[in-house]
């Protein structure tokens, strides 16, 4: 009697995302966008399209509604939120196109973002932060990534911190999506956090230390919006070529 294997379930692969190359997981993931007419999103490279549906499927791959605004792509990022709300994407290859409609191949990998409000993005290079601790203010720290909860900065040397917990934290970042060091910056202000975490960086030769935000919900928002807007940066940079 042949053995059944069992289903691949989600792989943890880093930075909060999942993935899995199940195809059982991969078709009932399709069967419910054809069914329930849920929104996806395509992005290419220079590209992010509106909400559009998927129509359904043949033996070549997936059948897609094709965006008004649809600009010719090989290869695409087709994303969507599950039942949980959680973010998940597929890449994949563009087959032909109609008047209406694109035919595409079908994906062998799906991926999933968990925990939205602890997903953390590397910011770009200049980012810094500053902070009062103890009524000593400090300033000009390297700032290396940040979600709506916390951040990671680096000192070149170990700081005096007689508390754990810091005031007025600013932090500086590029003024809008896709900016950089020499076209302006704006700041993100959280009211206190808590460092929580210190180590040494052997290979950068820097002191890092985690910070876990005392934040206001409105802060929490500004933060998370400009991590979705970072998020799709670095999605849109990394799509396949």
């Amino acid at each position: 009697m042949k053995k059944t294997l069992p289903v691949p379930g989600w792989l943890d692969i880093g930075a909060d995302y999942e993935s899995s190359i199940s195809s059982e997981l991969i078709d009932r993931t399709i069967a419910r966008l054809v069914a329930g007419h849920v929104p996806i999103f395509l992005a290419g490279k220079g590209y992010q399209s509106g909400p559009a549906i998927l129509i359904g499927t043949n033996d070549q791959g997936l059948l897609i509604d094709k965006p008004r605004d649809w600009q010719s792509c090989q290869k695409i990022r087709l994303s969507f939120k599950d039942k949980a709300k959680l973010a998940n994407h597929f890449d994949v290859h563009i087959l032909s196109e109609s008047a209406d409609t694109l035919q595409s191949s079908l994906p062998g990998e799906i991926f999933r973002l968990q925990r939205r409000a602890r997903y953390r993005v590397d910011v770009p290079s200049g980012c810094h932060v500053s902070f009062r601790s103890n009524n000593n203010l400090h300033t000009g720290l390297t700032l290396k990534n940040i979600s709506a909860t916390g951040m990671l900065f680096f000192s070149k040397r170990p700081m005096v911190l007689p508390q754990t917990d810091i005031q007025d934290i600013a932090l500086s970042i590029p003024a809008g999506e896709g900016k950089d060091i020499l076209t302006g910056w704006q700041q993100k202000k959280i009211s206190q956090g808590d460092i929580v975490r210190t180590f040494h960086d052997r290979q950068l030769g820097m002191v890092c230390y985690g910070v876990a935000f005392r934040s206001k919900g409105r802060e929490e928002d500004e933060l998370a919006r400009y991590i979705r807007e970072r998020e799709r940066e670095l999605i849109l940079k990394g799509l396949p070529a």
